[in-house]
């Protein structure tokens, strides 16, 4: 069996190499790693993804949700955010197939949204 696609979309670069880390000691394929939602919907577009991990705030343009919500091909969605006020939450909130995880959750939490998320 093939491990699952996680792709990781984190502008803070010591959060993202934490997660890439961690999401590979569990088994997944970490298939890419970016810091903004152009590249993210870019790659999204060419490669099958299984779950993506979404800050909201990124460099660039657009925020993760707008990106996710381009991408939107029933790609589970685990927006991982310090961010949650009324406003993000309810955006968060009407996006299909997501979750939210308020930062820092301890990584446990992670892998089980994760692991509910891929399967």
């Amino acid at each position: 069996m093939n491990p699952k696609n996680v792709m990781i979309v984190e502008d803070e670069a010591i959060t993202a190499l934490y997660l890439e880390r961690n999401i590979a000691r569990l088994g997944y394929d970490v298939c890419h790693v970016t810091d903004t939602g152009e590249d993210a919907i870019s790659y999204a577009r060419e490669h099958d993804i299984d779950c993506i991990i979404m800050d909201i705030r990124l460099k660039g343009a657009m925020d993760g949700i707008d990106a996710a919500a381009i991408i939107n091909r029933g790609i589970p969605v685990i927006y991982y955010s310090a961010f949650v006020d009324a406003e993000t939450m309810g955006r968060v909130q009407s996006q299909p197939h997501s979750a939210f995880l308020e930062k820092p959750a301890p990584f446990e939490m992670i892998a089980r949204s994760i692991e509910s998320a891929v399967n």
